[in-house]
């Protein structure tokens, strides 16, 4: 019995799996979150961003990924000398992504990638007992892990939701997440 259970579960799989070739592109809106960590302890900043994204089946069920992504919000906390902000810029990111259908409708996927990206942090210092806001831009590259669950609208649209994270680096003072909202098309 539980090898016909088997059959029938690789059966079903197959029907609806993200075959070698299938291309996909898609767009998404993320919350992000930052949270600092640093001994100035600031909270957590929580900037929005839009990205664009293409994918590559290489291996049934296996995609390959690339993706851009645009800050469209700032994120803003109180300090004692005034308002620090986080600015996220840009960036791009690689990786793989297998994809399991629980039914013809919903499947669930993994994420393993890199995430290169840049932003700003606007933070006041006091010089001179005056109050100046510094601008300070950075870079930075971080290798990403998600999970998501993906509901097919029909054949060719589809609808996701993820969440992401990051570890911290040994000399990074945050903590990154983020938690988006797709729409994908299969080409």
């Amino acid at each position: 019995m539980k090898l016909i259970q088997m059959i029938l579960l690789l059966a079903m799989t197959e029907i609806h799996a993200q075959n070698i070739g299938d291309v996909f592109g898609g767009i998404s809106y993320l919350q992000t979150s930052i949270k600092d960590e640093s001994s100035n302890n600031l909270g957590t900043f929580k900037p929005t961003v839009l990205g664009l994204g293409l994918a590559y089946v290489v291996l049934d069920n296996v995609a390959l990924e690339a993706n851009v992504f645009n800050g469209t919000s700032d994120a803003s906390l109180a300090s004692w000398l005034g308002s620090v902000t986080v600015q996220v810029k840009n960036g791009y990111s690689l990786g793989i992504r297998p994809f399991m259908a629980f039914n013809e409708s919903w499947g669930g996927y993994a994420k393993l990638g890199r995430q290169y990206g840049t932003q700003t942090l606007n933070q006041p210092k006091l010089v001179n007992r005056t109050v100046v806001t510094t601008p300070i831009d950075s870079s930075y590259a971080h290798t990403v892990y998600g999970l998501g669950i993906a509901y097919n609208i029909d054949r060719k649209w589809g609808v996701s939701t993820e969440y992401m994270w990051s570890k911290k680096g040994q000399s990074e003072n945050s903590k990154n997440a983020s938690l988006g909202v797709g729409l994908r098309y299969k080409f």
